[in-house]
């Protein structure tokens, strides 16, 4: 796992909420200092912070590990009307609904 991409991730997420460091500090119970040690590549962040993290930026941990959805449309589906009030628990278990769909799709091809 590339410490300074994850970053990059959480950054991105962070700045497209329009969220300071403080304030996603303050919503996934973690310290500022953490926040920034984590967008600037400096300190992995234990599964307990990146679940946090990922909570409070209501995104996935595969978003923040890989920089994308499993399924992109599924992300674009989530983030447009009237689906943007989706928790994070929702958009997981629409994920695994499309990955089984992938995975029969595959088997019956």
């Amino acid at each position: 796992m590339n410490l300074k991409q994850v970053g990059k991730n959480v950054k991105a997420r962070r700045k497209e909420r329009h969220l300071t460091q403080a304030q996603l500090a303050e919503l996934a119970e973690v310290s500022v200092n953490h926040i920034s040690h984590i967008e600037n590549g400096t300190v992995a962040m234990s599964l307990e912070s990146l679940l946090s993290i990922c909570r409070a930026l209501n995104v996935t941990p595969n978003d923040i590990l890989l920089g994308e959805y499993l399924y992109p449309d599924v992300d674009d589906m989530l983030f447009n009307e009237p689906s943007n009030h989706l928790n994070f628990d929702d958009k997981i278990l629409l994920q695994k609904i499309f990955q089984y769909m992938e995975e029969r799709r595959q088997k019956n091809e």
